[in-house]
């Protein structure tokens, strides 16, 4: 009875006021469009709702960051995957202590390299199929780039068996270097990937073993694989380093040089290097695929960069 009456008064208001009901699709419209206001109030005000707020994250607070998500992410035989996801958690966490005036070290503690071993001790490992796997690509590069530097110095005799031999070596090297370079995650004064690793392991291993043993299982390569090989690798890394997004000048000269260490014997090999023009193409392609890197960075979309994804 008093419920009838109530409606009563508000309908007999209306009627003076010179305003119709308000029905229930008015109603919804008004209610959907509050709360879109409000979620829009959140994103606003909160760092860990906005989905770009990577970059939101006070220097201390992004450092400790960095440096935790490259010791979980270097630690030997962690599922990447799943590293990756516990990494976001993590950083939606620091995002939201941080909104709530709590800095990374006082939310997770001082000591990040517990933290991290905790991490690592709790994530998935590779199974040994990937073992198998990061072996026989760790191998092959190995052998690949050992090749190449005795296709460049002698295409005639290039010692397939020593180089096949050595390169078992590197999947060693790898995680020998890995360790090192990731127990030293915390001390150092900046934090690096050890994205040059295998780089660095074939350049300490392979080819100086491959100089002091003798060589054996001798072939001759021709010309045009050479030419073929050389280009192709040189592109093939330069695009890498683009998909990557790193939108880093130090990245783009470090890629320029190996890039080089490509394309200039392949070019050699055509025989269009004589006299100073010969003298002036290292620079040159140095310069130019640097250049190359960096305008694809800011060419491409980000959403087709691997920088986009993370």
């Amino acid at each position: 009875m008093s419920e009838t009456k109530h409606k009563h008064e508000e309908t007999t208001a209306e009627a003076a006021t010179g305003t119709e009901p308000e029905s229930e699709g008015v109603r919804a419209t008004g209610t959907a469009s509050e709360a879109d206001t409000a979620r829009a109030a959140v994103t606003e005000h909160d760092p860990a709702a906005d989905p770009d707020a990577h970059a939101t994250l006070l220097p201390r607070n992004q450092d400790y960051y960095d440096r935790l998500a490259a010791y979980v992410t270097d630690a030997i035989g962690v599922d990447g995957v799943a590293a990756d996801s516990t990494l976001a958690e993590i950083h939606r966490d620091l995002l939201q202590a941080q909104h709530d005036g709590i800095g990374a070290a006082d939310y997770f503690g001082r000591d990040p390299q517990a933290i991290g071993d905790d991490i690592v001790a709790n994530l998935p490992h590779r199974s040994r199929r990937g073992w198998v796997i990061l072996g026989v690509v760790a191998w092959a590069v190995a052998f690949f780039l050992g090749g190449w530097r005795a296709i460049i110095e002698d295409p005639a005799r290039v010692p397939v068996g020593t180089l096949a031999l050595l390169a078992l070596l590197l999947p060693l090297a790898i995680l020998a270097i890995t360790a090192w370079h990731r127990r030293r995650t915390f001390t150092r004064k900046k934090v690096r990937t050890s994205f040059l690793t295998i780089l660095l392991a074939v350049q300490l291993v392979v080819l100086p073993l491959s100089d002091a043993v003798p060589h054996f299982g001798l072939v001759a390569v021709p010309a045009w694989f050479a030419v073929a090989a050389g280009f192709g690798l040189a592109a093939l890394l330069v695009g890498f380093a683009i998909w990557l997004g790193l939108h880093s000048w130090v990245f783009a000269a470090i890629v320029g040089v190996l890039a080089t260490l490509f394309a200039y014997p392949a070019a050699d090999a055509l025989g269009t290097l004589p006299g100073w023009w010969g003298r002036l193409m290292i620079p040159l392609m140095l310069v130019g695929l640097t250049l190359l890197v960096r305008a694809g960075d800011w060419l491409l979309p980000t959403r087709w960069q691997a920088k986009d994804r993370e």
